[in-house]
């Protein structure tokens, strides 16, 4: 639901901006998603007895954003009690933002410290690849091989180990038969 509602803010906030506005209401807007990790913070989001006001000047006090429009923006959303709303609208507007810049960061996921070289070489290939301009954070996790994912373009490639070898062996299996 509120990803729907989220667009829509989002295309009327960002056809409004010019390219130095987007970067750093872009930051401040990811600055507010993390504070909503806090039950505090969501409680004074969500009280009652606060005017959609002071809840719009809490929220800026938060960042070092000083544009009217994103303050006219949280003002509109507490007015209309869409402030629940700004994880989604953060997501979306980054989103926005890698589409308008062509600029998308992907994760992959390894068992093993890549290192920068190889990181570097896939980042190219597949920036080439999809026409894009592809940046990956590597992250080690407990994974039998490697997976890369690049979720702003749904793309999602993987290698493991067991699959390989389950693979190997049934290929043998039928070569004998």
């Amino acid at each position: 639901m509120h990803e729907v509602v989220a667009k829509k803010y989002v295309g009327a906030l960002f056809s409004s901006l010019d390219a130095s506005e987007i970067a750093q209401i872009d930051s401040a807007l990811s600055d507010i998603k993390s504070a909503f990790a806090s039950s505090k913070f969501v409680d004074i989001i969500n009280l009652p007895s606060l005017s959609a006001e002071k809840k719009a000047e809490f929220l800026l006090s938060l960042v070092e954003c000083n544009s009217v429009k994103f303050s006219n923006f949280l003002l509109t959303l507490a007015k209309a009690k869409r402030l629940e709303a700004l994880p989604d609208i953060s997501k979306e507007f980054s989103y926005q933002k890698a589409l308008r810049d062509n600029k998308f960061k992907g994760a992959i996921f390894s068992s093993f410290e890549l290192n920068e070289a190889s990181k570097k070489e896939l980042e190219d290939k597949f920036s080439k690849k999809l026409n894009a301009n592809i940046e990956f954070e590597s992250k080690k996790v407990d994974y039998d091989g490697i997976k890369i994912e690049l979720s702003d373009l749904g793309f999602e490639a993987s290698f493991s180990m067991n699959l390989f070898k389950e693979k190997l062996t049934e290929h043998i299996l039928k070569a004998i038969k």
